[in-house]
């Protein structure tokens, strides 16, 4: 019996070895996993961070994007003012210049309009003596929707 006793035992012995390897495995691929749990971990808390900061600078894109349009809008809404100004000038130039013309009887001068200005002639010398004002200053409109329409009596 005593015989059967230590082959009990030396089974057991190899059985227990068998286990402490087993689990010496386990520990080893636990540790691993762990440590690549916490590469992971890093990495994700980076990614995170990546997310954060293009986001905030998708976000300010957007914002930048966003008010440069609003600038082009406003400046396209100012240049059309101004070539309506503009237009509506050209038209008033072109009507004193007419009324200029018939006053001293010379024929009107349309080369004016072209881009080239030349002065109008000088105002003849009123007839008591005084110098007459040949220049009216009419106030520029201040943002109203009807700028550059004047009236032109």
């Amino acid at each position: 019996q005593e015989a059967e006793l230590r082959s009990q035992l030396t089974l057991y012995t190899e059985k227990f070895e068998e286990f402490q390897k087993t689990l010496t495995r386990s520990n080893e691929v636990f540790a691993t996993f762990k440590t690549e749990m916490g590469k992971m971990s890093k990495t994700i808390k980076k990614l995170e961070k990546d997310n954060i900061l293009w986001k905030g600078k998708h976000e300010q894109a957007s914002k930048n994007m966003f008010s440069m349009a609003e600038e082009l809008n406003n400046q396209k809404l100012k240049s059309d003012r101004l070539e309506k100004l503009c237009r509506a000038l050209q038209a008033e130039n072109k009507s004193c210049r007419e009324k200029l013309a018939a006053a001293t009887g010379a024929a009107p001068d349309d080369a004016g309009d072209e881009g080239t200005v030349t002065p109008p002639p000088p105002p003849p010398p009123a007839e008591n003596g005084e110098e007459e004002e040949g220049i009216e200053v009419i106030p520029s409109p201040q943002g109203d929707d009807d700028e550059g329409e004047k009236d032109s009596n």
